[in-house]
């Protein structure tokens, strides 16, 4: 062959030389000088971004805060260090349509800025928790151009990764059955509490559709074994299978049993830090399924380094060697329901 045995360089060399005899056959003689002072700048620089370099941004800018709700679909309320987003549309089984996503985004765009929220409660009215798109969404999405589909897509799985990157820690209370969409809000939470009725089901592959907006969240919840059987058969689980694999934290007899798991919950979070929970909430997500590569070690060791010396960090040594509660443990948070 060819270069066999020859570095780059000499190889390189070689083939200037032989472009240099070509274009002096057909008259073109190039100085050796010519490539000075040449740099070559590409129009698109690619980046291996990891991910806790990564911020996720609303997608949309709010229609209405809190003060003004305008919202029947969804409704938000706010406490004590807690705040309730609640799915408002039980004739349709909560089926997500434009003013659902649209409430959803207000509430969540809200609470990203709310420090003085600790816990987002996600609830609903009506017998299932949600039926997942609204039928009519796969109606209109046959008219839809390619493009126009992949903008819907990514507007609702933008919405996912902004909800679930929210610093407060998030409940779903499942109080009835849940499809498609719908349980992709559940992955977006971090506990998912339901009661024993509920049933779960991803059907998009009856329909000859993938359910391709949710299977990101559903595999990082469940992994990739539980989540093919889930995404590929369309088979219906049990609120207990739905333990088993991941996708619910714990299951009760009934709704009024969220009551006292939701008091237990805010007693718990209350006695937490809320800047270190917030910032041990994104640490799981950012080291979550990632090699342990150096850089991960050193974004870990910096997250450590940094909050060590924070406000929370200095006062809550000295709250433990006064024997007395830290700061953030004397305002309880009180749940409204």
């Amino acid at each position: 062959m060819a270069g066999q045995g020859k570095d780059w360089a000499a190889i390189e060399k070689e083939l200037q030389l032989k472009e240099a005899e070509m274009m002096e056959k057909e008259g073109v003689t190039l100085p050796e000088s010519h490539m000075d002072g040449y740099r070559y700048v590409p129009r698109t620089k690619i980046v291996n971004k990891n991910t806790w370099t990564v911020t996720p941004v609303p997608a949309q800018k709010p229609t209405c805060t809190s003060a003004n709700w305008k919202h029947t679909d969804v409704l938000f309320e706010l406490g004590d260090g807690i705040a309730y987003i609640t799915l408002n549309r039980p004739d349709a089984n909560n089926a997500l349509n434009e003013t659902i996503s649209v409430g959803l985004q207000d509430a969540t765009y809200e609470l990203a800025q709310r420090k003085d929220i600790r816990i987002v409660v996600l609830r609903a009215e009506g017998k299932m928790f949600c039926a997942g798109g609204d039928p009519r969404s796969f109606s209109d999405a046959l008219g839809m151009t390619e493009q126009d589909e992949r903008k819907a897509a990514l507007g609702f799985m933008k919405f996912l990764t902004w909800f679930q990157a929210l610093p407060q820690f998030t409940v779903a209370l499942v109080q009835g059955s849940a499809m498609g969409s719908g349980i992709g809000l559940m992955c977006a939470c971090d506990m998912v509490i339901a009661v024993s009725e509920a049933r779960f089901t991803v059907s998009e592959v009856k329909l000859g559709f993938c359910p391709a907006t949710i299977a990101p969240f559903v595999t990082r919840k469940v992994g990739p074994a539980y989540a093919k059987r889930l995404l590929c058969s369309a088979e219906n689980i049990s609120a207990d299978q739905a333990k088993t694999m991941g996708l619910c934290s714990d299951v009760v007899a009934d709704e009024s049993d969220f009551s006292p798991y939701m008091a237990s919950i805010c007693e718990k979070v209350t006695l937490c830090a809320p800047i270190a929970a917030g910032r041990a909430k994104r640490l799981v997500q950012n080291v979550s399924l990632q090699p342990l590569t150096m850089k991960l070690l050193e974004y870990t060791g910096g997250e450590l380094a940094s909050i060590r010396i924070g406000e929370e960090a200095i006062k809550g040594m000295v709250a433990v060697q006064a024997r007395v509660k830290p700061y953030w443990a004397e305002n309880p948070i009180k749940p409204l329901y």
